[in-house]
């Protein structure tokens, strides 16, 4: 955390003493609001007969049912069943049954690893 002093050379403005914790508190909520910009929300869940960890960038939905998990965001779709995989509308991969699956879809990118597959699509 900054110190006064610290701040006072950064910003180049002298605080009156009794404003000293709105401004950290204003300081602070500025630095979240800066860093929060690209958050990431971190899932766990099933379908597919699959353990499905995912990072997904920004806003998402999921629809996980015992056949078949549907994962959606801004950035693409990726859809989990039990022997297949599809990202987008693209063809469907086989990936190995009942393995952990780990998805990460962020701006320009989705990465999926089933077992010892892994597939990997740029997004434009």
């Amino acid at each position: 955390m900054l110190k006064l002093d610290q701040m006072k050379k950064i910003t180049g403005i002298r605080l009156p003493k009794h404003s000293k914790s709105k401004s950290l508190a204003a300081l602070a909520s500025v630095l979240l609001a800066v860093s929060g910009c690209g958050h990431s929300s971190f899932i766990d869940t099933t379908g597919g007969g699959h353990q499905i960890r995912a990072v997904i960038a920004g806003n998402h939905s999921i629809n996980s049912q015992p056949g078949r998990a549907t994962i959606s965001s801004a950035f693409g779709t990726v859809t989990v069943e039990r022997s297949r995989v599809q990202i987008g509308g693209g063809p469907w991969n086989r990936i190995p049954e009942a393995v952990p699956v780990e998805l990460k879809i962020s701006k320009g990118k989705i990465a999926l690893t089933a077992g010892s597959v892994t597939i990997t699509q740029t997004i434009n």
